[in-house]
């Protein structure tokens, strides 16, 4: 099914059905506010909790759809006077963060590190500089050159975030994402996710340091001044992450898929990526 974005076939799992059922009769079916008044419920900062701790980090912050995560981070993390890096390919909801931002806002050829150089090469060394990436790109389907921007980072004192929509519960030590497929999880700042692929629900999340994730959470007007996710879509994203780390052969059993689809177009004369 090449239209679905339920990579692991969670969407109809029992176990994720039931976990969702049960915490409606609970709570009901919606907190009707946002994070801020009556939207924190315990499993909220359990499901954040779980979260630090799958990305490898130090804190992480639940928004109610992945593209506002993108939305919010990109929108405040930066100044008026300091510059977002975007790949050309990058997906619509960074793109629309960065409009929001008062950055000057910079794109780079698609996966083009050599680009890349030579935008950082021409920034203020003092400035705050922000690369902004897909992890798997979400129209293209290939993945970020993760190592070689770390390697830039280094040499002219930027950050990273990388959204990792299309990566969680594909790539990675338990489908953990890039950084964690690229050993380099410590060396990325920031790593954004949604629940709507591969965790079988909605909603969206951020992780980092505590203190980063302490400033997303008073300034990031798209948490802010949003309802928080639902009880049962939360509950969903729990049992999700259970079942994807007891059940590493679902992610084995994707790739194989994968190479198997891959073969069959290209006996059929299609240039595919892989």
């Amino acid at each position: 099914m090449f239209g679905s974005n339920s990579y692991l076939g969670l969407t109809n799992h029992p176990k994720i059905k039931e976990a969702s059922k049960k915490v409606i009769d609970k709570y009901g079916t919606g907190c009707a506010g946002s994070r801020f008044l009556n939207g924190t419920l315990d499993i909220h900062l359990e499901l954040e909790k779980r979260l630090t701790h799958y990305a490898g980090k130090e804190d992480a912050i639940l928004f109610s759809t992945g593209f506002q995560g993108n939305l919010g981070v990109l929108s405040c993390i930066t100044g008026r006077n300091d510059y977002l890096l975007l790949d050309a390919y990058d997906h619509a909801s960074m793109i629309d963060g960065c409009r929001l931002s008062l950055s000057r806002v910079i794109k780079y050829a698609h996966n083009d590190i050599y680009d890349l150089r030579h935008k950082l090469s021409t920034l203020p060394e003092e400035a705050i500089k922000v690369i902004a990436v897909d992890g798997i790109f979400s129209m293209e389907g290939d993945l970020v050159k993760l190592p070689e921007i770390v390697s830039l980072a280094h040499e002219y004192g930027a950050n990273i975030i990388v959204d990792d929509s299309h990566s969680l519960g594909v790539i990675g030590k338990n489908g953990a994402g890039t950084a964690s497929h690229f050993g380099l999880t410590s060396e990325v700042d920031l790593i954004s996710g949604t629940f709507s692929k591969s965790l079988a629900s909605l909603g969206g999340f951020v992780a980092g340091d505590h203190n980063t994730i302490d400033y997303l959470r008073h300034n990031a007007r798209s948490l802010i001044f949003s309802a928080s996710m639902p009880p049962s879509a939360v509950a969903s994203v729990l049992a999700a992450l259970d079942i994807i780390e007891s059940e590493p052969e679902r992610i084995v059993k994707l790739w194989d898929n994968t190479t198997y689809a891959v073969k069959l177009m290209q006996e059929e004369g299609l240039i595919t990526l892989i």
